[in-house]
């Protein structure tokens, strides 16, 4: 038995994934974002990510024409978007006291907030996780939904990897990598999207998983550079002759982080035209690479997330997209 991952999903602000590989952006892409939801539903105060994250998952259902059943589990990958509903709870119980901060910031600052809205709002009533933090969480998500589907405790795994541009990450981000420019930090593109993907056994027409893995060698270049190269040398067996080996690294930091890639082995850059996604940045890399260069060839993105993690994942040919 093995497991199939696609067909993918995706959505993001800046048009679809077709623009992001000729460099285009549509700032209008989701106009109509809550018109599109589902009805009815209690999104109404949740922010846009977590609207595009339900929406990605419901036009995919829909596509594949599953239904959501005892037996479908959740798996979501992120960066932490809730900080920004701490952040506004924090600031209305300072300026106007904590009996006068809106109890909605509260309930969507806790760090499952998108889980939980998927899993009411599509009706999940199986298991559902979250995989917060690092560019790998993504992979992380994918990898949990792998080994349920082979243990049977689900049929199918529905996975939902999502970036986000809050400005409390904004600044999160810009203080860490720019730490002497915090009076007037350059302004770094984040790419706001979610991609929703399917891991269930045997789909035809669909890309197998060759490998997925994540890799924590503690912090410091000698130390991802060792991550980076177990995932290597562990995904080299899987991998058929001739995938493309992509990389994916932090912008803020890329020129460090893409010369430990390519110690550890060659890769395809990715190019500058996609911003920053973190969790969402794998897959939107390999979509874009499938974009770019179609065929049967197997696709592998390998990527350096912080505190040293490290993550592949690789499919056996070009991810198939569902389109609009």
């Amino acid at each position: 038995m093995s497991a199939a991952l696609g067909p993918f999903r995706f959505l993001s602000f800046s048009g679809g994934i077709e623009d992001l590989a000729a460099g285009h952006d549509r700032p209008d892409a989701l106009r109509d974002l809550d018109a599109r939801l589902p009805q009815p539903n209690s999104l109404r105060r949740t922010t846009d990510d977590t609207k595009i994250s339900v929406l990605a998952a419901v036009d995919l259902l829909r596509a594949e024409g599953l239904t959501v059943s005892d037996r479908m589990g959740l798996y979501v990958g992120q960066q932490q978007i809730a900080l920004e509903y701490c952040s506004r709870f924090l600031q209305q119980s300072y300026r106007e006291g904590p009996r006068m901060a809106s109890p909605m910031y509260f309930a969507e600052s806790v760090a499952n907030n998108v889980a939980t809205h998927l899993s009411l709002t599509l009706g999940m009533k199986a298991l559902a996780q979250t995989f917060i933090g690092t560019r790998a969480a993504g992979i992380q998500a994918v990898i949990a939904a792998v080994e349920d589907v082979e243990s049977g405790l689900v049929e199918t795994g529905l996975v939902v990897a999502l970036g986000v541009a809050t400005q409390v990450t904004r600044d999160a981000y810009s203080s860490v990598f720019h730490p002497f420019r915090r009076s007037n930090p350059p302004d770094v593109k984040f790419l706001r999207g979610a991609v929703a993907m399917l891991v269930r056994r045997d789909a035809p027409g669909q890309p197998r998983i060759a490998f997925a893995g994540v890799r924590v060698h503690g912090t410091g270049p000698q130390a991802q550079l060792d991550g980076v190269t177990a995932l290597r040398a562990e995904a080299g067996a899987r991998m058929a002759d001739g995938t493309r080996m992509l990389d994916s690294t932090l912008c803020m930091s890329r020129a460090r982080s893409v010369a430990i890639l390519r110690r550890a082995g060659p890769t395809h850059s990715s190019g500058d035209d996609i911003a920053e996604g973190y969790a969402l940045d794998p897959f939107v890399q390999l979509l874009v690479d499938g974009v770019k260069y179609p065929g049967p060839a197997g696709r592998a993105v390998i990527c350096l997330g912080e505190e040293g993690t490290a993550g592949l994942l690789a499919l056996d040919g070009p991810p198939r997209l569902v389109a609009d």
